[in-house]
């Protein structure tokens, strides 16, 4: 059996997939009151995820900037470079 995917464990915490909804609170609570307290944060933008979710959430996924993709030929040539440099470190 698969378990569906938004399940609260004990403590009522959601775990599993996010929802859009989820993202569109995290993402309007950060870009307007910033991330000082992760542990707060959930709570504060009214959402049933641990603080440690919402903080991977928000840096792999929903941080403005981040680009997602293959490396271009240049970043490429850099890592090899690096990595004659500097070998496996």
């Amino acid at each position: 059996m698969v378990r569906p995917p938004n399940y609260n464990d004990s403590n009522g915490m959601k775990k599993g997939a996010w929802l859009g909804e989820e993202d569109n609170k995290l993402r309007a609570y950060i870009l307007r009151y910033g991330h000082c307290n992760w542990t707060l944060l959930p709570i504060y933008a009214g959402l049933a995820r641990s603080g440690n979710s919402c903080r991977l959430r928000w840096m792999n996924y929903l941080k403005p900037g981040l680009r997602g993709g293959n490396f271009t030929q240049q970043e490429k040539d850099l890592i090899i470079q690096f990595h004659v440099q500097l070998g496996n470190k």
